[in-house]
């Protein structure tokens, strides 16, 4: 089951808060990153080299996400991905890693895909840049051994992603976005 989270208009207004203590992975449209989190819950990231590589079920999920009305207000929870076979499957995840890519849909609208190859969630915050401006945004928890997606209807210019954890969660807890 995927889950998505439609970020429009899911930024927090404010200041940007102070850079967290665990290593901040910044993304350019086209970027992609693999991170792995060691049993003592410390990062590391290693950029992956060329453009991020769309593929089948990202560009079907981008497809349909960015058909869908911006919402007024952040959403608190993730939502699925439809069920009806309009989506092809997505591919295997790597075990032990989280992989980001962070695409540009047409300049239009900005999308961040997140692979969680662990057996816990993932948790993180997330803070983007739109020329000199740079904020808060809200994200979902990613269930473990799934993809998920964050939608926003305008582009971005950099994504920084940091405070990444692992965390417990079992089918049927929620799935919060902050």
């Amino acid at each position: 089951m995927v889950r998505v989270l439609l970020a429009a208009a899911a930024f927090l207004l404010g200041m940007t808060p102070a850079l967290a203590q665990s290593p901040t992975i910044a993304l350019a449209p086209g970027d992609a990153a693999a991170v792995r989190v060691d049993p003592g819950g410390a990062v590391a990231i290693t950029p992956e080299p060329g453009r991020a590589q769309w593929t089948p079920y990202e560009l079907a999920a981008a497809r349909h996400l960015s058909g869908i009305p911006a919402p007024d207000r952040p959403e608190p929870y993730a939502h699925d991905l439809p069920s009806d076979g309009s989506i092809p499957p997505p591919p295997p995840l790597e075990r032990g890693v989280v992989r980001f890519k962070f695409h540009s849909i047409a300049g239009r609208h900005s999308l961040l895909v997140i692979a969680n190859g662990y057996e816990r969630a993932i948790v993180y915050r997330a803070r983007m840049t739109e020329g000199d401006r740079t904020r808060p945004t809200d994200v979902c928890l990613v269930v473990p051994g799934n993809h998920g997606f964050e939608h926003w209807p305008h582009p971005i210019d950099r994504l920084e992603i940091y405070d990444l954890r692992l965390v417990d969660w079992k089918e049927g807890d929620p799935l919060p976005c902050a």
